[in-house]
């Protein structure tokens, strides 16, 4: 009996160094755009910190793909001097990904899974609709026609916190 007992935690050994299997954080990623897999595992905003996004990106400003732009933006509670100043390992807050060239989601129906509202991005003036669902996930699609734009193009991709995680964000203390 004593053997068969040794046998099996001999033979579980190797299994403690695999890493251990993780949801994905991202379920309702849309099939033909599927990237957190592929490029951003295991980055989680809130969680992951500047030294992470750059085992992963290589850089902490992000990645160029050949069609796609990552940009990551970091969570900084102290005044803009301090965070854009001095070497910093910041908290991870969303990742962006946009496309270099024109991607149609007119033909996409988003499930249920996703809320629907919407923004504008100012600098380029163009209104979104923004589909959005609990794990973070937001797909920003442009709303009406303009000079750089069709509606229904993809104009952003937007990995963020889940809302259970935005609920446990302590709130930001502004100096006196």
């Amino acid at each position: 009996m004593l053997k068969c007992v040794t046998v099996l935690l001999v033979g579980m050994l190797p299994a403690t160094n695999l890493p251990a299997a993780t949801p994905d954080p991202y379920p309702n990623e849309i099939k033909e755009l599927r990237f957190y897999a592929r490029y951003l595992a295991p980055l989680h905003p809130l969680e992951s910190d500047t030294k992470q996004v750059v085992q992963v990106l290589g850089s902490n400003q992000g990645l160029d793909l050949k069609d796609w732009r990552i940009g990551v933006f970091y969570s900084c509670t102290e005044g803009f001097p301090a965070c854009t100043h001095s070497p910093r390992n910041d908290s991870l807050d969303t990742i962006e990904i946009r496309p270099k060239h024109r991607v149609s989601l007119r033909r996409i129906k988003f499930p249920a899974t996703f809320s629907h509202t919407y923004g504008s991005v100012s600098e380029i003036n163009v209104t979104c609709d923004i589909y959005a669902d609990d794990f973070g996930l937001e797909y920003w699609v442009v709303s009406s026609n303009v000079q750089s734009h069709r509606k229904g193009d993809l104009l952003m991709i937007r990995y963020g916190p889940s809302r259970d995680a935005e609920g446990r964000i302590p709130p930001r203390i502004e100096p006196r």
